[in-house]
């Protein structure tokens, strides 16, 4: 199924929203997406290939919140001061996301491991042994709900424990900017990541949500076509995984990352989210991170949360190998 050229239906929490600003004939003013990062997660069973996907539960008042969605958080500062990292450099990690800034590059990896460890329990990192981490530490559970509520950082996290990030076990499978007439915009770039061998997924949240290993298919199956039970990103990934039959064939896959933008439109009195297809992302300029990542119009060059200033450009980052 192809990730672009689409025509979906939208939610009816969105619905309720582009009516009321087209009964006020008004529309919103966009801000700036903040960008994130989500971890896919996959495992290989006898039947297939499976991925751990979330369902939050209904929020009162809200009719659409039990979709399924992936594990999903905003960058933050410590995703990048001083984290120790090895295997692949932040240059390394640029040219993987096709951004020019490394340091956000890293930075998008070493939250997506972040998000991972504490929804999951899964830790994307070696120990001082050069050995991946094969099993959680008895305090880890307590760790992960400070992480969860940023009473800690992700760099204290990995440092208090001598371990560094591997961002090479991460794999950028596609990234996605929700429309404009959103209430909050995100610049998301979805990870995928096997689960080291001797850890188990262990799902923890902050709020009334639930965890499951499930077979494309059968998300797929179980949404059927209804928005108010997956998000428009979430099954654009599931669909992307369903002629994937191993962890190995996942991981080996040449993806396209350059960033999907879902428009909105009125057809029939409908409204309807399209995703047009990509541009030629071999064009020179296209994947230029103050292009991309700058509202809806990829002329605008005014200033983003995807581009950092100075003082970020220079974070202090622990790198130990040369890229391969």
């Amino acid at each position: 199924m192809p990730l672009s050229g689409r025509n979906l239906p939208v939610s009816s929490e969105l619905t309720w929203l582009l009516d009321l600003w087209r009964t006020e004939g008004r529309r919103p003013v966009p801000e700036p997406p903040r960008p994130a990062s989500a971890i896919i997660l996959v495992r290989d069973t006898r039947e297939g290939l499976e991925t751990f996907v979330t369902r939050q539960l209904d929020v009162r008042g809200v009719e659409d919140r039990n979709r399924l969605a992936y594990p999903v958080g905003e960058l933050r500062p410590t995703d990048l001061r001083n984290v120790p990292v090895t295997g692949w450099k932040s240059t390394r990690c640029a040219r993987t996301l096709a951004l020019e800034n490394k340091s956000r590059a890293l930075q998008q990896f070493s939250a997506a491991a972040r998000v991972a460890f504490a929804a999951t329990g899964v830790m994307l990192a070696e120990n001082v042994d050069h050995d991946l981490v094969a099993s959680p530490q008895t305090d880890w559970q307590s760790v992960r709900y400070k992480l969860l509520s940023n009473e800690i950082g992700w760099t204290q996290v990995l440092r208090e424990r001598d371990l560094k990030l591997r961002p090479d076990l991460l794999k950028p499978w596609m990234r996605w900017i929700n429309t404009a007439t959103q209430l909050h915009r995100f610049d998301t770039t979805y990870f995928l990541a096997a689960v080291p061998f001797g850890q188990e997924v262990d799902f923890l949240t902050s709020n009334e949500s639930s965890g499951r290993w499930q077979r494309p298919e059968e998300i797929l199956a179980d949404a059927a076509d209804d928005p108010n039970r997956i998000s428009a990103s979430t099954r654009l990934i599931v669909e992307s995984l369903v002629p994937v039959h191993s962890v190995g064939a996942a991981m080996a896959q040449v993806r396209d990352i350059h960033p999907l933008r879902p428009e909105i439109i009125d057809e029939n009195g409908e409204w309807r989210l399209v995703i047009q297809p990509r541009r030629d992302f071999h064009r020179k300029g296209t994947l230029r991170d103050n292009e991309v990542a700058v509202g809806d119009d990829e002329k605008d060059e005014s200033p983003s949360l995807m581009s950092l200033g100075g003082e970020d450009d220079e974070a202090v980052v622990d790198e130990e190998n040369e890229d391969t």
